[in-house]
């Protein structure tokens, strides 16, 4: 894929790489900022903020994943939280870097895509194995009469591994939309000055929904292998 001229031309390391570890080390950067705050803030940091402040915004954005994951993943959700904080704190960082010229966040390329939903695929089916063993669970696929076990254990099979595949492309065709769409309208000299700013209003509401979309499924996932190896 060809991409844009960007700040990254100038090492010849893949832009892929680049783009990744500056979202990596913007997000460290972020989250250490936001604990040196609350080392520093009165009663140890649990009385918020008086104004509006990045930890308040990081604050309802965790809580709101929290909520969800209590009701989708269920008591031990709290196990997750890692987990889910990261992978939608890092989207959401590389979905916003994707729409500064020049940047081209991590979440622009495929490769990142397919890593993160490598890694949902992954954990969530590893919880499922951990909780009753691989036997067990791959038994739960194989529901029905023996004549037909097979069949639908090779269809729930697939179905698994086919959220790999939708993970990856929703993330990848959204972001390229939004960025793509951008790009047009910056190119028009006579209304950039005016529709970018409606695009790149439509772009961090996109890059919002897409990281919450990753992170909730994510959670769906957890949930669903959790019950199956509970039933």
């Amino acid at each position: 894929m060809v991409h844009a001229p960007s700040i990254y031309d100038a090492l010849h390391i893949p832009i892929e790489i680049q783009s990744l570890v500056l979202a990596s080390l913007s997000v460290l950067l972020i989250a250490a900022g936001v604990r040196f705050g609350l080392a520093r803030a009165a009663e140890g940091g649990v009385i918020p903020d008086a104004r509006v402040t990045l930890r308040n915004l990081l604050e309802v954005l965790l809580e709101g994943v929290a909520s969800l994951a209590r009701g989708t993943i269920g008591e031990n959700w709290a196990r997750y939280m890692p987990l889910l904080g990261t992978l939608g704190f890092f989207i959401l960082v590389s979905n916003l870097m994707g729409l500064i010229p020049g940047f081209g966040g991590p979440t622009s390329f495929i490769e990142t895509n397919l890593a993160w939903a490598l890694v949902a695929f992954v954990v969530s089916e590893g919880v499922g194995i951990r909780e009753v063993g691989l036997r067990n669970y791959l038994a739960h696929f194989a529901s029905g009469p023996w004549w037909i076990a097979w069949f639908i254990l090779v269809i729930e099979v697939f179905s698994h591994f086919v959220r790999v595949v939708s993970l990856t492309i929703r993330l990848t065709a959204n972001m390229f939309a939004d960025h793509t769409l951008l790009g047009i309208a910056l190119a028009f000299p006579v209304v950039s000055w005016f529709i970018p700013w409606a695009v790149l209003g439509l772009g961090v509401f996109v890059s919002l929904i897409q990281a919450f979309i990753f992170t909730f499924l994510t959670m769906i996932y957890i949930g669903l292998a959790l019950e199956a190896a509970h039933h």
